[in-house]
């Protein structure tokens, strides 16, 4: 017959009080027969009934663990080891070959005792005095009368608490039910098992960060559909998971946030050692969208514009920036021409962002090869280093941007540095807010100037201001202060800062961003040559030939006021020889503050571009300048210079010479022709023009210009082409 075990002596295999396995038994629904026995009928739960856990453990624990007579305490045995199976581990220090700490033990100990002296003043007490005695017990052990010893180890309890030690002493009979055995034999261990662990990280590893409370919930679902125990609490998942988390931090990261968060939270990063510089030995450029909206003066527009920054890495000092719609060539070499001054020497290194603009081909000269040209920096004697993609670590300046954002804060114009930390005006119902902000703006916009001012102003408060890190408490005003260099020719650096290109000379000399630059030297020729240029002034171009002897500077031949010595008025050459003085020939003091800095180089040069667009749009508004005066002595000799060669051809060709016609060009051959002979990006600069001063544009160019909008070239450089357009609408009043 199979065996048969009552409440009791289940609890005596499993170490549970019979309580506890009759509520387990009537939520499970153990099946059960009935025996007659004292006090009324016994459940007694066949082995087959129970379930799987219990089936084991009585299996296994049912030859070495019997249950004890009734006169006697039950004696706890660990199971013996069979042949083939691995051995129990040794008992951890503190732990007792029960498994019990040892001073949870003495604790058990001690409450044995209380107990036996709890149930000796019972016996004393009188029939019907029970309770009284109880209480009297209970008051005089907590206020320290009786048992003083006991009760700085136990500590204070009631009566009904001493009940319960004896009725769990008098169901086991063993003093060990006394001792805290809560964490299952060892505090922290959990009691998950590996296939629920599996599914849990499965539902938490996942690229959609969930929630815990959701993975779990979702992971309860995925056991029951593949059968597995489904028993613990949400806190006791929670807490496996946190473990796991605690020593896989790498990989929990990685697969919930993504490779980057990986990389700022779990990689290794290496140190730098500043103590290793001097101060311009190395310097970082980056560019940063400004946080605050500024009035564009090509658009008209407030528009967040882009500071491009040259910062120091030995003194964390902010030499020179320039602030731009778009982060290209143009500024970033402006902003290194002004740093290099402000440092007084030429850097060793520069350390850049690894973006399209600080690796183009003006900078790096990889297209130049052939040509025998070297990028900017080599021709600087600058070495580069280029920052690792998507790693804002290796870049300093990244951690000065954020400081950085103190200014941009207190900006009028403050956007917010994220989609979640917008400003109030700018969220939706927020009327309030921004009534209030447009009374204090009151139609008003930050200018570009007031942003330099403020950049400039902000700066000097931060290079006074000590700094912790490798500047040890040190202001990176003294430190840049102490290893600034003994100054640099500014002519010869803006020598040595001109772009080069290679173009070919036309009957109108050379066709160059739209314009044409021309000179007497260029006449005749029809052959390459190498121009030399000023990125951010290009109103001369320095022809050379290819053995690099110079030919002519030539200069463009349709702008006005930028051109003021060929085509301006007195006035308009008094003032272009002040720009280029200031530009060109004003002596900076190495020693500057970036205020001064301001005033004596960033502003003059930014005034100077906003009048040269102002004189643009002005000139093309009013009446057209007045057209050069012909040099008639030159128009005669070529006239006979003509007349000669037709003479030589009628000499030389009999009867086809008389019959030779000269060819009879039309406006639209003669357009046709040299759009033809542009490249596709000047062409498309001139059809652009064309539009803007009302011409009509044939129907071949518009289809060629719908055709190039969709290349890659334009896309890439869709920003300049749309400046471009709203520059020459602004030009030519349309």
């Amino acid at each position: 017959m199979e065996r048969t075990f009552t409440a009791k002596e289940l609890s005596r295999f499993i170490g549970k009080t019979t309580r506890t396995i009759q509520n387990r038994a009537a939520k499970e629904q153990w099946p059960y027969s009935t025996t007659p026995g004292r006090g009324g009928e016994i459940r007694r739960y066949t082995l087959s009934s129970l379930p799987p856990d219990l089936q084991l453990l009585i299996l296994k624990e049912g030859e070495s663990r019997q249950p004890a007579p009734a006169s006697m305490p039950a004696v706890v045995l660990l199971p013996v080891p069979q042949a083939g199976t691995p051995s129990l581990p040794a008992p951890s220090p503190g732990v007792d070959g029960t498994g019990v700490k040892k001073r949870h033990m003495e604790l058990a100990l001690a409450k044995d005792d209380l107990l036996r002296r709890y149930r000796q003043h019972l016996d004393r007490a009188p029939r019907g005095k029970k309770k009284q005695a109880r209480e009297t017990f209970e008051r005089a052990y907590n206020e320290g009368l009786l048992y003083p010893e006991l009760f700085v180890r136990v500590g204070p309890v009631s009566w009904k608490t001493i009940e319960g030690w004896k009725l769990l002493k008098k169901e086991r009979g063993d003093v060990l039910v006394l001792a805290d055995r809560r964490g299952k034999w060892k505090k922290g261990a959990r009691i998950v098992t590996e296939a629920q662990g599996n599914v849990l990280l499965s539902c938490t590893l996942q690229p959609s960060s969930p929630r815990i409370s959701e993975a779990i919930r979702l992971a309860r679902a995925v056991m029951e559909s593949r059968g597995i125990e489904n028993g613990h609490s949400e806190a006791t998942y929670r807490r496996w998971l946190m473990d796991w988390r605690s020593r896989n931090h790498h990989i929990w990261v990685f697969k919930r946030e993504g490779a980057k968060a990986w990389n700022d939270q779990c990689a290794y990063y290496i140190e730098r050692d500043y103590d290793r510089l001097d101060v311009g030995d190395v310097i970082v450029a980056d560019g940063h969208p400004l946080n605050f909206e500024i009035l564009s003066p090509w658009t008209g527009k407030p528009t967040r514009m882009i500071l491009v920054l040259w910062y120091d890495m030995k003194s964390s000092y902010p030499l020179a920036w320039e602030i731009t719609p778009t982060e290209d060539t143009a500024a970033i070499s402006s902003a290194l021409r002004k740093a290099i001054l402000r440092l007084g020497k030429i850097p060793q290194v520069a350390y850049l962002d690894n973006g399209k603009a600080f690796r183009g081909k003006y900078f790096t000269g990889a297209d130049f090869e052939a040509a025998g040209f070297a990028g900017l920096y080599e021709r600087l004697g600058i070495r580069t280093i280029f920052a690792w993609p998507y790693h804002g670590q290796s870049k300093t300046i990244e951690r000065f941007f954020g400081t950085f954002q103190e200014l941009e804060r207190w900006v009028p114009t403050w956007v917010g540095n994220s989609i979640e930390n917008k400003p109030p005006r700018m969220l939706r119902g927020e009327r309030i807010h921004r009534a209030v902000h447009e009374k204090v703006m009151a139609g008003s916009m930050v200018t570009l100037e007031g942003a330099h001012r403020a950049v400039a102003a902000w700066f000097d408060m931060y290079a006074a201001r000590p700094q912790k890190g490798h500047l040890n408490g040190q202001a990176p005003g003294a430190v840049f202060e102490a290893g600034r260099g003994d100054g640099v020719d500014p002519e010869r650096l803006s020598y040595l800062m001109m772009s080069l290109d290679i173009r070919t000379v036309n009957r109108n000399g050379i066709r160059f961003r739209g314009d044409n630059y021309y000179h007497a030297g260029l006449y005749g020729r029809r052959h390459a040559v190498k121009i030399r240029y000023d990125l951010q002034d290009s109103g001369i171009l320095y022809v050379y030939d290819q053995d690099d002897t110079f030919i002519c500077a030539a200069e463009p031949t349709r702008k006005v006021h930028p051109a003021a010595a060929i085509l301006g008025t007195p006035e308009d050459q008094a003032v272009l020889a002040e720009q280029i003085q200031v530009k060109r020939g004003q002596a900076k003091e190495a020693s500057a503050s970036a205020r001064t800095f301001l005033e004596e180089e960033i502003l003059p040069e930014h005034r100077r571009r906003m009048a040269v667009l102002a004189s643009e749009a002005e000139a093309k508004a009013g009446s057209l300048p007045a057209p050069v005066p012909l040099d008639e002595a030159a128009v005669l000799a070529e006239v006979e210079e003509l007349r000669a060669m037709n003479a030589d051809m009628h000499v030389a060709g009999g009867d086809q010479a008389e019959a030779y016609v000269p060819e009879v060009v039309s406006e639209a051959e003669t357009l046709r022709r040299r759009l033809e002979a542009c490249s596709e990006m000047d062409r498309y600069e001139a059809l652009v023009e064309m539009e803007a001063q009302g011409q009509m544009v044939p129907k071949q160019w518009q289809a060629f210009m719908k055709y190039f909008e969709m290349t890659p070239q334009y896309g890439r450089l869709r920003d300049y082409y749309e400046e471009f357009r709203a520059k020459m609408a602004l030009t030519y009043q349309q």
